[in-house]
């Protein structure tokens, strides 16, 4: 499969009959510059076919093929103003039997090495990737399904518990989004496409309504404890339009003073969404800074949202028993965080001995798979790490 480069140019800066030459001279390039027997076909305005048969090897065949590339190169157009520039042709190749033994299948491959030129390097010819061509096509039904998940809210909400970690007693649940399809899974996936495709509105929406309606839910079943907080995920260069603000205020307004907004996204606190966040209708100013230690969430992110929860990254927390530079860190946010009332939340808690070195840290609460998985109605909170905290303080 083969695609005229110049062609939108000439017509465009020439006019029809200029570009209707340049596919005339296309076309004799492609005659000329290949074996007798070859069959050579114009599709299109700006593409051709061209099938090579009857050949011993594909070695064979690509020197035939890089005769016709010097042909290309070498055949220059001039146009009305007196101007040369050579012919520039972008292709793509398929083989029969290794990429298929459908003509309509070759035809679809080839044009698929031939758009991938195209949108890289113009002006080269390269073979079908099978491998690129998979991840091209899973890359288009995630998208597909992505659009999908945004249109009907194809979302359900695990709640984490959140544990004291004086008394071990549940004071608040967090919300994570898992999606319900069938390729789109993971929430980092779901995350990665919506910056891509300029959804993050839509799933900051998504989210604050989604799981607030979950937890509201629940609390109503009496499935959780219903006075605990709900951590709901932000994205920190995110807001809720005005009119879905007052909408929200309107049916949870109960629940907002057990509502902290937990800003994670790997991206500098946009200002303008923080303050239309703080001044939302019935929002009572409780945030958590997440990710604290992972890189993203520095100093700069703390002085800037003030928050009331900082949630040490599971980073810092991961074998926090053995490695003496991970306590010092927590040792210092523990000492800043409690001058200024705020409380540290040791997450991704999965060792006896992480939890045992965070209470000698004096971190004020804790959450992780040691103490409870996420569930869509989150469980009891394991008894061995209940057991650690009674000890530490007996």
């Amino acid at each position: 499969m083969m695609d005229l480069d110049n062609l939108k140019y000439t017509n465009d800066t020439f006019g029809h009959d200029w570009g209707d030459e340049y596919i005339r001279q296309a076309g004799m390039c492609l005659e000329e510059g290949t074996p007798k027997g070859t069959l050579c076909a114009h599709i299109s305005g700006d593409e051709f076919n061209i099938l090579f048969y009857g050949y011993e090897s594909q070695n064979a065949i690509r020197e035939e093929i890089s005769k016709l590339q010097r042909e290309i190169s070498s055949r220059i157009i001039r146009l009305p103003d007196g101007q040369e520039f050579h012919l520039s042709i972008s292709g793509g190749i398929a083989w029969y039997p290794e990429d298929s033994n459908s003509l309509g299948v070759m035809r679809k491959h080839a044009d698929f090495a031939m758009y991938q030129v195209k949108q890289t390097d113009k002006g080269r010819i390269a073979e079908f990737d099978q491998k690129a061509y998979e991840e091209k096509y899973r890359d288009s039904q995630i998208r597909k399904e992505f659009h999908r998940f945004v249109k009907e809210e194809l979302v359900t909400y695990y709640f984490q518990p959140i544990i004291s970690a004086k008394t071990g007693k549940i004071e608040a649940y967090e919300a994570l989004m898992r999606a319900n399809l069938p390729i789109l899974k993971r929430p980092d996936v779901v995350m990665k496409i919506a910056r891509e495709e300029g959804a993050l509105r839509e799933i900051e929406r998504m989210t604050m309504f989604r799981a607030t309606e979950a937890f509201a839910d629940l609390r109503e079943k009496k499935r959780i404890k219903g006075d605990a907080l709900l951590f709901i995920n932000s994205i920190a260069s995110q807001h809720m339009a005005a009119k879905d603000e007052i909408e929200f205020n309107n049916r949870y307004a109960e629940l907002q003073k057990q509502i902290v907004i937990e800003i994670t996204e790997e991206e500098s606190i946009d200002y303008h969404a923080l303050e239309t966040k703080k001044n939302a209708p019935g929002f009572e100013g409780a945030f958590a800074l997440d990710d604290y230690g992972s890189g993203y969430s520095n100093e700069k992110s703390l002085l800037d949202l003030a928050p009331k929860y900082i949630k040490v990254d599971l980073s810092i927390i991961r074998d926090i028993d053995t490695d003496p530079d991970k306590q010092q860190i927590v040792e210092n946010i523990v000492a800043y965080a409690h001058k200024r009332d705020m409380k540290i939340v040791a997450e991704g808690l999965e060792t006896p001995e992480e939890i045992q070195k965070v209470l000698e840290l004096e971190v004020d609460l804790l959450q992780g798979f040691y103490l409870a998985h996420p569930e869509p109605v989150p469980g009891n909170i394991n008894e061995d790490a209940l057991k650690i905290i009674a000890a530490f303080y007996k």
